[in-house]
């Protein structure tokens, strides 16, 4: 029976996130946490001859949310002015790359397109100790897997 080696799991610190605004990248080194996933939406589809309700997938959603440090102005000067000026979104994407060098499973890098932030975090101010941060949820109409895992050894 194969096992799965401790080191071939991923440390979730071992990543990169690159932001593409308008054709111009930007290292997103400020972010703290990033998550995407995609949600299939199904329909119910009552059937005869059976008590079960079946299920049918009609559309899929890409959604996530991106925490940081607000130590930059990008989304304010890039993205905010932008629609304040033109009164539409530059184009976006957004872009990871997972590799733990510790972890034979190689590198995973995934670029959502479509991409749109829902919020532009100008500024958190608080009495207490801290540091600025920021949190945005962000919606994607698309994704390219360009380079995947090549997964944990099975044998």
């Amino acid at each position: 029976m194969a096992i799965l080696s401790q080191n071939d799991t991923i440390s979730s610190k071992e990543g990169t996130v690159v932001v593409n605004i308008n054709g111009k990248n930007y290292p997103f080194i400020e972010a703290t946490e990033v998550s995407a996933q995609v949600d299939f939406n199904k329909e119910d589809v009552p059937r005869l001859g059976t008590r079960f309700k079946g299920k049918k997938v009609t559309s899929a959603e890409g959604t996530g949310t991106i925490n940081g440090y607000l130590v930059s102005s990008i989304w304010v000067d890039k993205v905010l002015e932008t629609y304040k000026k033109t009164g539409a979104l530059p184009p976006m994407s957004l872009t990871t790359t997972v590799e733990d060098k510790t972890s034979s499973v190689g590198k995973q890098v995934i670029v959502l397109t479509g991409f749109m932030i829902d919020t532009v975090p100008l500024f958190a101010l608080a009495s207490d100790d801290g540091v600025m941060m920021g949190e945005t949820d962000f919606t994607f109409d698309d994704y390219q897997l360009t380079n995947k895992f090549s997964g944990p050894k099975r044998a």
